[in-house]
């Protein structure tokens, strides 16, 4: 039996999801996160030395599987570019559920988690009331919480710069929307402890909505044993967010999705979430089939990250524990004199996160790029 007869996905929804992709870029640039707008930053565009190395978005620099590449190109020239993708949607959508151990019913295909986040938010009137969320952290969905008129509840991290699940969970009241958990955290890159975590999710998601964005799960230590995509089910309140922007290396492309129950997948396909293209759904296709090659792209990316923890290390410089391909430490000085001084040395950095000012988040790039990093690191913190 052919997979694309599992769950067909009709001429009609791709035209509403293609369609909404004007309401889709209209909100991506309305709501323009932080990390966007730092790249237009009077900072950078002052900037009067080139950038060297972009250290500052937490892409992969390695990229995408080679495997992923020819599936591209094979696409793009094999006469498939004049043709409509919905065959090989369908193909994708039983793929991404067969990875995740649910049904094509329970997968939704967007942009990217951060575009989920805001696409579910909006369109069903989460953001309406209190969006509890850690501090700091990303904050895509704040923002547009904020905008759309309601209110953001932030919750410190604990002291070793986690996600407080008991300090959270007391925020939750009658008022509370959607209670979003980035696991890893974004800056610091910590993760919850899984077992909390997922106790956590059972009792607050028979609360309220609980949206948990494992974009950087792919690279920590026991994704499996992580993840919490194995507590969706027919009717729970929960959607958690993939990306194949980080690991996989295809941020150029906008290609993620979310894992919730059949009923909310479909009203959120419905509506629709932003264009997807046959090169994105043939390189995400291929990548999903590369095991091999994301996990040698994750072991380089943690031997890198390892070299600037010795350096931090011999510094004397804390660090929150990392588990994505970043690292948050603390610089001791004002982060704009930091970000300044990093950026004469060609090398570019991520933007600040309140209230921790005289904190800094570095990407790992590619070798190059690190070690030109570390030195500029070594220079700037010990002026």
């Amino acid at each position: 039996m052919s997979t694309r007869t599992l769950h067909p996905f009709s001429r009609r929804q791709w035209l509403v999801s293609s369609g909404a992709a004007l309401a889709g870029l209209a909100l991506s640039s309305r709501f323009l996160n932080d990390e966007l707008r730092a790249q237009v930053s009077p900072e950078r565009l002052a900037a009067t030395k080139p950038v060297k190395a972009r250290l500052s978005l937490n892409e992969n620099p390695f990229g995408p599987s080679p495997k992923a590449l020819d599936a591209m190109l094979r696409n793009l020239t094999g006469g498939k570019a004049c043709r409509y993708p919905y065959g090989e949607l369908n193909d994708l959508l039983n793929m991404i559920a067969a990875k995740e151990g649910v049904t094509p019913a329970h997968i939704v295909l967007g942009v990217g988690s951060g575009e989920i986040l805001e696409t579910v938010g909006m369109q069903f009137g989460l953001l309406k009331g209190e969006v509890v969320h850690a501090t700091p952290g990303y904050t895509q969905l704040v923002r547009s919480a904020e905008t759309a008129g309601g209110k953001a509840v932030g919750v410190p991290l604990n002291a070793r710069l986690e996600h407080d699940l008991d300090a959270i969970a007391s925020k939750v009241g009658a008022q509370t929307s959607v209670v979003y958990i980035a696991n890893p955290n974004n800056p610091t890159g910590t993760t919850v402890e899984a077992s909390a975590l997922k106790e956590f999710v059972k009792s607050v998601s028979a609360r309220t909505f609980v949206f948990v964005d494992e974009a950087y799960l792919d690279i920590a230590d026991d994704y499996a044993g992580r993840t919490v995509v194995g507590l969706v089910n027919d009717s729970r309140n929960l959607l958690v967010a993939r990306t194949f922007s980080k690991i996989f290396g295809l941020a150029g492309l906008r290609m993620g999705y979310g894992v919730t129950n059949p009923k909310f997948a479909a009203q959120l396909r419905n509506y629709g979430l932003g264009t997807i293209t046959g090169p994105g759904i043939a390189a995400a296709m291929a990548s999903l089939q590369d095991a091999g090659y994301i996990e040698s792209t994750r072991a380089k990316i943690v031997a890198e990250r390892a070299k600037l923890l010795g350096l931090l290390r011999e510094l004397g410089k804390t660090y929150a524990e990392p588990q994505a391909n970043f690292v948050f430490f603390q610089t001791g000085r004002p982060h704009k004199e930091v970000f300044d001084l990093m950026m004469a040395e060609s090398v570019a950095i991520a933007r600040p996160f309140p209230p921790m000012l005289d904190w800094a988040r570095i990407s790992i790039g590619l070798p190059e790029e690190n070690d030109l990093a570390r030195a500029a690191l070594r220079k700037v913190l010990a002026t």
